[in-house]
């Protein structure tokens, strides 16, 4: 996605995206506070709306009562979550990570206070963009290795590629996964259920429904090396910033033709490691295909 003009909304800097035609109406079943900057929601699909189709990595136009634009929110959840096969089943769902922000009017409807004033409340919202996952143009059984580089909230779309891989781990064993995760140091006792999607994704490696492994870089704190313990799962990081040579060694050079690298994160993270990775001077770069070199920027 290229960046768009500093102050332009949602159905702005999407326009060239692709969207799905049909507009559903889910409800805001769960409102789950992560840390004082992020929360989380969980939006039912109603028994009576169809299947609503995505792939892993998109977003949605969500439309909030009395709001004239929407506002774009990545979903993180898994297509499968978000169906219901059985009629006695528990109704699907769809699960956004919304930063607070008082400049984005559907944010700020989702995160008005008291939270719990818009449980139940009904949400428009429609399916859009193609930073997907399995990757465009590349055939999923010739992939040895697919990398994720999450900076910040770009961990959004990430952790649901990755859970849809687990979800079907027994077709995906050929695949080893390797995922870089950057976050601002939390500091103080680095509660992990603080830390967003930590949990769930060293779960998912330790769990073995997916071969790899996780690195995490804590920036903004002490130049340190060490471990956080997520339900009893150590997760080594790294006191500094992700940089393109921790990006370049998850590749391996013997490996480059047969892997797909997704990048999610600030504009300046996202470029850098782009240019590096596609970057055919000799000394300059890994020279991947650039169909191989898959990113999303978000503002």
């Amino acid at each position: 996605m290229a960046s768009a003009p500093a102050g332009t909304g949602h159905l702005e800097r999407t326009a060239a995206e692709p969207r799905d035609k049909s507009l559903n109406t889910v409800i805001v079943k769960q409102i789950d506070e992560i840390n004082e900057s992020i929360r989380l929601f969980r939006l039912e699909v109603p028994k009576d709306v169809p299947v609503i189709r995505f792939l892993p990595g998109q977003w949605l136009d969500l439309f909030p009562p009395s709001i004239s634009k929407p506002g774009g929110f990545t979903l993180t959840s898994t297509p499968a979550q978000a169906a219901s096969f059985v009629a006695d089943s528990p109704p699907g769902y769809l699960e956004l990570a919304v930063r607070k922000s008082p400049d984005n009017p559907a944010a700020a409807w989702l995160w008005q206070d008291p939270s719990s004033s818009i449980l139940s409340s009904e949400i428009r919202v429609r399916v859009g963009g193609s930073f997907v996952w399995p990757p465009p143009a590349i055939n999923v059984r010739s992939l040895r290795k697919v990398i994720f580089v999450a900076g910040g909230l770009g961990v959004n779309p990430l952790v649901s590629m990755l859970g849809a891989i687990a979800e079907k781990g027994d077709a995906h064993t050929h695949l080893e996964v390797k995922f870089l995760y950057s976050m601002k140091d939390p500091g103080g006792e680095r509660e992990t259920d603080k830390m967003l999607f930590l949990d769930r994704i060293a779960n998912i490696f330790a769990s073995e429904k997916v071969k790899g492994e996780l690195k995490l870089f804590l920036t903004g704190g002490e130049e340190e090396k060490g471990v956080v313990s997520c339900n009893e799962v150590d997760v080594p990081f790294w006191g500094r910033r992700m940089n393109e040579g921790d990006v370049e060694a998850a590749v391996g050079e013997a490996d480059k033709r047969f892997s797909v690298v997704y990048v999610c994160g600030v504009p300046d993270m996202t470029d850098g490691f782009v240019t590096r990775l596609t970057a055919t001077e000799k000394g300059m770069g890994m020279g991947m295909e650039t169909r191989r070199v898959l990113c999303e920027k978000w503002w």
